[in-house]
């Protein structure tokens, strides 16, 4: 009993020697978690918390939340700078009237569709897919650097970095001045300007292989033409100078003409030699020697014009006058064929000469420049439209609440 007595006075004694500090080691060695639920300081946070939600209620969730994106947008969300470019889609020569009255409403002019045309283009899959390829795009947005709210996801798909890459550029397209303005977001401030650089050099590169292509294929058609029209004149004057080779004959109305020519003549000389048969008639016998002579010579110029003149017109093949008909469809087609063959090569050389004022190029308004200062996101913006949009909802949540506890009573 005296043994028990003196321990726990000795214990006494020893706990009375050391110090409020050493207490309170010793207390947190033993029992971590009893040492800081005996806390002033939690009790007091406790008690506070307690008070604060009795009184607030589930409001509490407002002001969490809030207090989240404060932090988010205050601390946490990585900076976003940009950087412009804007042109205007030029022709070397525009030769297009303006369209008045009723006729120009909806009506563009061919800058304003090539713009329309490259707005789509630069916020294309193609677009995205090409600065991938050029700058590495996805990898950037996808960099562990960035908080993980503002950064495109390590697992993304391919429609995923476009939708997100068309969520980070702005192209606006303004209509009285025609000027596409770019503008490109980046998570680094050099970064941002290759991007603008090389948004503009892939867009000036599509909108001459647009404008090339156009003109190739209008070159290759009348090139086409020329040679088809060229064929065909060959085909022409092969056939011609076959039936020539066939008639043996160089131009059959030359020698028709010939023809007619020596008809007309054997008539005149039949009508002199009947004239001078009836004169010897007057003073000679029938059967006189020069009656009989000049009978003989006007029978044969009479047979030599018979034979002279089936030549002109005898039914068969060989008739002139249906080689020469023949002939002349021949030189037609020939003549329309050589016709169309010019036709075609001023066609091609109009081509030609309108090739290069069909060229578009971009006319530089405002050249990339590297950003001094971050401009997203827009962090005072940000925040107090979530505090309203909270707020909003949480009076909507406590409107509906009160309408379904005012239906249940």
């Amino acid at each position: 009993m005296n043994i028990h007595v003196k321990e726990t006075v000795k214990a006494k004694i020893s706990s009375d020697a050391i110090t409020p500090m050493q207490r309170k080691i010793r207390k947190l060695k033993r029992d971590p978690k009893l040492f800081i639920a005996d806390s002033k300081a939690y009790v007091g946070a406790k008690k506070t918390l307690y008070l604060t939600r009795a009184k607030l209620g589930s409001f509490i969730f407002v002001i969490l939340a809030s207090l989240f994106v404060i932090v988010y947008y205050g601390v946490i969300a990585s900076p976003r700078y940009t950087s412009q470019v804007q042109f205007v889609v030029k022709e070397v020569t525009n030769n297009e009237l303006p369209v008045m009255g009723l006729g120009a409403i909806g009506a563009t002019s061919t800058n304003t569709r090539d713009a329309l045309i490259l707005q789509t283009f630069i916020t294309s899959a193609e677009m995205a897919l090409a600065l991938d390829k050029e700058l590495g795009l996805k990898e950037h947005y996808q960099s562990n650097q960035w908080d993980w709210i503002s950064r495109l996801k390590a697992d993304s798909t391919q429609e995923e970095f476009i939708e997100y890459y068309q969520d980070h550029i702005r192209v606006v397209y303004d209509d009285m001045s025609e000027v596409l303005n770019i503008e490109v977001q980046g998570f680094e401030i050099e970064f941002s300007l290759k991007l603008a650089e090389a948004v503009f050099s892939i867009s000036e590169t599509f909108i001459n292989h647009l404008s090339k292509n156009m003109v190739n294929q209008q070159m290759e058609y009348a090139q086409s033409e020329v040679e088809r029209a060229y064929a065909k004149l060959k085909s022409q004057q092969v056939n011609m100078l076959k039936f020539q080779n066939e008639n043996t004959l160089y131009n059959p109305e030359v020698q028709s003409a010939a023809l007619v020519e020596a008809v007309n003549q054997l008539e005149s000389a039949i009508i002199d030699h009947k004239t001078q048969l009836k004169s010897l008639h007057a003073y000679m016998r029938e059967d006189a020697a020069e009656i009989r002579s000049k009978e003989y010579e006007i029978k044969a110029l009479e047979a030599q014009l018979v034979e002279e003149k089936l030549k002109l017109t005898n039914q068969d093949s060989e008739a002139l006058n249906k080689v020469n008909i023949d002939y002349k469809d021949l030189e037609l087609n020939t003549l329309l064929a050589a016709d169309l063959y010019k036709s075609s090569l001023a066609s091609l050389e109009s081509v030609r000469a309108e090739a290069f004022n069909k060229l578009k190029y971009l006319l530089v308004v405002e050249h990339p420049r590297l950003a001094e200062q971050e401009k997203y996101p827009k962090r005072l913006y940000n925040i107090f439209t979530w505090f309203i949009a909270l707020i909003l909802i949480y009076l909507l949540g406590r409107l509906i609440a009160s309408v379904i506890k005012e239906h249940k009573e």
